[in-house]
């Protein structure tokens, strides 16, 4: 919808509404030929209690293949070895498309001096979207019999069972819930289960894709344009918005972030900041024919004014807040198979760093690890890495040689102020020399440095 509420031509209040669907990723389908009996991702190296066994490629063939109605799980051969599992690719045979809402307001005005003011609101809501989750998690039910068993309130009243190995809650970790049993951490048998935390130990993990994720996302956008007249043009556009979800990107996580929720039975958990939520940003770009030289107004004159004809600036300058960065422990205290958060003490003493011109993530004084039996109470994407500040210029001479020819001469200059543009913080609490730390610059599109660059270009217009 447009209205000019005034009929002169100058104002439009505009608003627009939609519904859109999205396809489902073709990877999947790559993805899937990776399953028995096509293919298998193959565990190695293979090990045993105490030493490290061969290298796949080392391993000979299998004389013959034979059907079995068992599912061979982890566990030691006559060799001593221990057996790798499945990793497989599951799609939710209820998959359907993801689709999205789309809204806008918004009110356009035309000012004199060929200005253009405009500012609008956005939303967009998702549904259905595509996440990665575990399809064989560790079981609630089973960890907390494990827990009791390893870390019994009264010992007197443990269950009648001896495991192989040291069980205490600091056990419950990553593999061994897969595991445990079979190399020796965990009990063998426990209340008539196999000792492990998941259903089926011949999957250790399962990638499982379904359409269980949302997100949403308001902004408001404001834009002046200066259309170009008296030798200037100028546009900036400023832009407040917040995007949430549940889950970015199925397939290509955030750097230091991690595939697999959590939790895999509380997605809720993961509610928080989007991966690229960036809560403000203002650009400008800019034009301006200097007003010298001939048929301008100052030093037009003579060979002074040849001189100086000619010249024009331009540039593009950004100014943005930070991408979210996500903090971890190397810790399961949860006992979901998957790094915890830690906690957020915002009472916390902060302790020294490394670099404190490096330091641009937050103090990790702030962040205890939660103890065993859940999981951190810090949100998902809680705190911010560094802004940009970068100032891209050009200058440049244009020579009429004739009425058809003509000589340009460009300076171009890339970061123009040398601001060190800093890639994200680690964020890990568990390496405390690069926790908070910005350990690499953000490097240009072309892979180039990020910082000052400044290069020269002559071009023949004919």
């Amino acid at each position: 919808m447009a209205w000019d509420p005034f009929q002169r031509g100058k104002t439009s209040i505009r608003a627009g509404y939609g519904i859109f669907h999205d396809r489902i990723f073709g990877q999947l389908l790559g993805l899937t030929r990776g399953n028995p009996p096509f293919q298998q991702v193959f565990f190695e190296p293979f090990f045993t209690p105490t030493s490290i066994g061969p290298a796949v490629s080392t391993l000979p063939p299998p004389a013959s293949l034979t059907a079995t109605p068992v599912v061979n799980n982890f566990g030691f051969n006559s060799a001593g070895i221990l057996q790798g599992g499945i990793l497989p690719f599951l799609v939710d045979p209820h998959l359907r498309l993801p689709y999205s809402q789309s809204w806008n307001f918004g009110i356009q005005h035309q000012l004199p001096g060929n200005m253009l003011i405009e500012a609008n609101y956005v939303g967009s809501k998702a549904n259905r979207l595509l996440r990665l989750v575990d399809g064989n998690p560790p079981q609630p039910a089973l960890v907390a019999q494990l827990e009791a068993f390893c870390v019994p309130t009264n010992p007197a009243n443990a269950p009648p069972l001896v495991p192989l190995g040291p069980c205490d809650q600091a056990t419950l970790q990553f593999d061994n819930l897969w595991i445990g049993a079979e190399t020796g951490t965990l009990p063998f048998q426990l209340n008539g289960h196999s000792g492990d935390a998941v259903n089926n130990n011949a999957f250790l993990h399962a990638e499982f894709f379904t359409g269980a994720a949302s997100s949403i996302y308001h902004a408001l956008q404001a834009n002046i344009t200066k259309r170009l007249s008296h030798g200037v043009a100028l546009q900036a556009a400023y832009t407040w918005a917040h995007a949430i979800d549940d889950a970015s990107d199925p397939l290509v996580p955030t750097a230091g972030n991690q595939e697999f929720p959590r939790d895999s039975f509380i997605l809720a958990a993961e509610r928080g900041n989007s991966d690229f939520d960036v809560r403000q940003r203002l650009v400008f770009n800019y034009m301006w024919d200097i007003p010298v030289g001939r048929g301008r107004g100052r030093l037009s004159d003579g060979l002074v004014g040849r001189i100086f004809e000619g010249w024009q600036l331009a540039g593009i300058t950004t100014f943005s807040r930070g991408l979210p960065v996500d903090i971890f422990t190397n810790l399961d205290t949860a006992h979901t198979g998957e790094k915890q958060r830690p906690d957020f003490n915002s009472a916390g003493v902060p302790v020294p760093v490394s670099n404190p011109s490096t330091q641009t993530g937050p103090n990790l004084g702030f962040f205890p690890a939660p103890p065993f039996g859940r999981g951190g109470d810090l949100g998902r994407n809680r705190f911010r890495g560094p802004g940009i500040n970068n100032w891209d210029m050009v200058l440049q001479k244009t020579i009429a040689i004739s009425e058809r020819v003509g000589f340009q001469f460009r300076t171009e200059t890339y970061n123009l102020f040398n601001r060190v543009q800093f890639s994200q913080p680690g964020n890990l609490t568990s390496d405390p020399g690069t926790f908070g730390q910005s350990t690499a610059e953000v490097r240009r599109a072309d892979e180039t440095s990020g910082a000052r660059q400044i290069q020269f270009g002559v071009k023949l217009q004919f």
